[in-house]
């Protein structure tokens, strides 16, 4: 009886904190709730230590964002967030997912910077080798050659950093 009045009380705290933060319909409302009673998606990175995938994981855990496990390895990403609601597109931004299907694995990197000269800024693991973090500048006329995941905001983030 206890849990069910804290689960309760919480419940009655976070709608009450959505709708004074805007004009936020009550079907969203609905929906931020069951995200935030729903365990945190970026707890643990199943990803492979020393790749891609687990690199670019940890940093979109450490901005607050939220993408799934279940993406396997880089080369399907673009397609199974497209699947799983996350907008995908040849726009980079910072913060989104550099994503090429090239390669026998394929490969992904975090955007750190788009440049006013069209050209974006990448961190990325396991482009020169497992465990090797490293930086780079795509040029302008080659940031259509990928797809850009753009992660979305984890409702987890806010409350884990205000505990």
């Amino acid at each position: 009886m206890k849990k069910i009045m804290i689960l309760l009380m919480l419940a009655v705290s976070c709608f009450i904190g959505i709708q004074a933060a805007g004009d936020i319909t009550e079907s969203e409302t609905v929906k931020h709730l069951v995200m935030k009673m729903q365990p945190d998606p970026m707890r643990s990175n199943v990803y492979d230590d020393g790749q891609c995938t687990y690199y670019v994981f940890d940093k979109v855990k450490e901005h607050g964002q939220m993408i799934e496990r279940s993406w396997h390895d880089a080369k399907y990403w673009a397609e199974r967030a497209e699947e799983d609601g996350y907008e995908v597109n040849g726009k980079p931004a910072v913060g989104s997912i550099l994503q090429s299907p090239r390669g026998k694995q394929g490969h992904v990197a975090y955007v750190e910077k788009v440049n006013d000269n069209g050209s974006i800024e990448v961190s990325e693991m396991n482009y020169i080798a497992p465990f090797k973090v490293s930086t780079r500048t795509i040029d302008a006329d080659r940031i259509d050659r990928y797809s850009y995941i753009h992660p979305k905001e984890n409702p987890h983030a806010v409350q884990s950093q205000t505990v």
